[in-house]
């Protein structure tokens, strides 16, 4: 015997639905599917509704049922979407590919086979689906932003002053880590970050701000503890911090076994929320009753920032992985330094600054400058200036790299040396350079551990900072190897980072104002003279514990939290 009539069941459902009760939901379509086994479209929507509350297995199982039903396609696109946000990307891809064949024309089916060919490193397979989608009113801004990563990451540069001005322009709004890797005015990425927020991210209900407790209760919300910069950067950090003055807590959701263990006894408690839901996480994190919450992560890939939403934490700050503003109000500082965001800048970002009184980011206590391998070891030449950029590819752009050909065309004696992004990315550079030098003095690193990389940096000789967006760990590891690195200080938090760093290192001979300075700043260090002053220089700078000091900097990161309460 029936409970109800389906009718009533669907009632009953777009009720809960329409107030955004979710979990109720779920109940009532397990009755309604028991009453009528055979209307598969109800167990769509409720492979729907696990997929809406991230209980990934449970849709997964449902969607997996529905593969040889009339639902079929849109199940297998539905599949490729969590295999996306799984890091699944082959099983994107092939779920993707199985929803076309019966729906040769389903643009959610095509756009996620994009993004997994993406993911997969497959490029210009994935620009292909971009450009097809290029006309599509529902698709267009989300192909473009595909395609202008794709871009990025290949060096494909045909396109790059009409791109510029198009995000300069807002005329198209795009994620704001693509925006301020491709634009350097402050107003134009205050903008997009405002209009992203606005169709991206939940308002935020903000608790009363009061300490009760003798302690501060400190979390951290982090995904890079892993083989990532940013946990490079912070693990010495979390052992310096005081445990008197800070209960501490880290909300981990993609680590690694080694590197947890390397940090977890710094911490009162180590939490892992990577296989609980948004729901979930916001409950655990909730029950610390946390004072002040940081995310390490905020808004760029696999980012947890919905949790951020919910009311977590009497203070919210975003710091460290993101160099600019999400445009939204869910972060109540962003903790930075007067060097990357001075004070006329506030009118740009979302959240107020809380400035350290140095450089914002982090250092890691130095590294071990002993070289234990040879330059032909990285297919590097034995003689010759080595001019390194280590950033990853999409920090490249055609302005400083026509500089970097002009300097090599005058001085044959140099070569440059890249991270390898592929194949695209080398004969795009190739295609660039159109015989102005020898391509072969243009060697290629190949991405190895942390280590091998640390100890291979210490054959550059002059280390080439990027123009729009700066390095950043990378910039602390080459000054702290002894290596003399040039930058140009720009108009935006991501093009001042190295300029923060160098000042904050008492190296401001290395941080130029203009094109011309930057090329004549690198030039001159290519005599070995001028070169060997440099070093010694750095060495001296790297040297001083006052200078370079993850003790000081930590001290100075928890009087700038108390600022928090006053």
């Amino acid at each position: 015997m029936q409970n109800k009539n389906l009718s009533e069941y669907i009632s009953e459902l777009k009720s809960f639905i329409n107030t955004n009760d979710y979990l109720p939901c779920i109940d009532l379509l397990l009755k309604a599917i028991k009453d009528y086994p055979h209307e598969e479209k109800l167990k769509l929507n409720l492979g729907n509704i696990y997929k809406m509350l991230d209980r990934k297995d449970e849709a997964i199982d449902v969607y997996a049922s529905l593969l040889k039903t009339p639902f079929s396609s849109i199940a297998n696109n539905n599949l490729s979407l969590i295999m996306l946000e799984l890091g699944e990307n082959q099983k994107c891809i092939e779920y993707a590919r199985e929803a076309l064949k019966s729906n040769k024309e389903y643009k959610d089916a095509k756009y996620n086979l994009a993004v997994g060919l993406f993911e997969n490193k497959e490029y210009l397979k994935s620009l292909d689906i971009c450009l097809e989608l290029a006309n599509d009113s529902d698709y267009k801004n989300r192909a473009f932003e595909l395609k202008v990563r794709i871009e990025q990451i290949t060096c494909y540069w045909d396109n790059y002053i009409n791109t510029h001005q198009l995000l300069k322009s807002n005329q198209i709004t795009v994620h704001p880590f693509l925006h301020i890797s491709s634009v350097s005015n402050e107003s134009s990425n205050y903008k997009n970050a405002c209009a992203w927020g606005k169709n991206n991210m939940d308002s935020r209900i903000k608790k009363e701000i009061s300490k009760t407790d003798d302690k501060i209760k400190l979390g951290f919300l982090c995904g890079e503890i892993r083989n990532h910069p940013t946990f490079y950067l912070v693990k010495n950090f979390f052992k310096n911090l005081n445990k008197d003055m800070f209960s501490i807590y880290m909300f981990s959701y993609d680590h690694e076994t080694d590197k947890k263990l390397d940090i977890e006894q710094d911490f009162n408690e180590f939490v892992d929320i990577t296989t609980l839901s948004t729901n979930e996480s916001t409950n655990k994190i909730q029950s610390y009753d946390l004072d002040i919450l940081i995310d390490l992560t905020t808004i760029i890939a696999h980012n947890r920032s919905n949790i951020i939403h919910q009311d977590i934490a009497k203070i919210n700050i975003a710091y460290l992985a993101f160099p600019g503003t999400t445009g939204s109000q869910i972060y109540d500082y962003i903790l930075t330094d007067s060097v990357v965001t001075p004070l006329d800048k506030q009118k740009y970002f979302a959240e107020q600054f809380l400035y350290l009184s140095k450089c914002y980011q982090i250092n890691n206590g130095g590294i071990n400058t002993d070289i234990k391998n040879e330059r032909s070891d990285f297919n590097l030449p034995n003689d010759g200036v080595i001019l390194g950029c280590l950033n990853q590819s999409f920090k490249l752009d055609p302005i400083f790299f026509n500089i970097w050909l002009s300097i090599m065309k005058n001085y044959e004696s140099t070569y440059l040396w890249l991270l390898d992004y592929g194949y695209e990315m080398k004969e795009n550079i190739n295609k660039f350079i159109d015989k102005r030098i020898d391509s072969k003095r243009i060697i290629y690193a190949d991405r190895i551990n942390y280590e091998k990389h640390l100890q291979r940096i210490q054959h550059i000789d002059i280390a080439l900072d990027t123009r729009i967006y700066n390095g950043h760990t990378t910039t602390i590891e080459m000054i702290q190897a002894g290596i003399p690195l040039i930058t140009l200080k720009g108009s935006h938090f991501a093009s001042r980072v190295s300029s923060s760093i160098l000042e904050s290192l008492e190296l401001n001979d290395f941080i130029t104002e203009s094109y011309g300075e930057y090329e004549r700043k690198i030039t001159s260090l290519i005599d070995q003279t001028a070169r060997t002053s440099a070093k010694n220089l750095i060495k001296q700078k790297i040297n001083n514990p006052k200078i370079l000091s993850v003790k000081n900097f930590t001290k100075d990161f928890e009087q700038t939290l108390l600022k928090c309460f006053s």
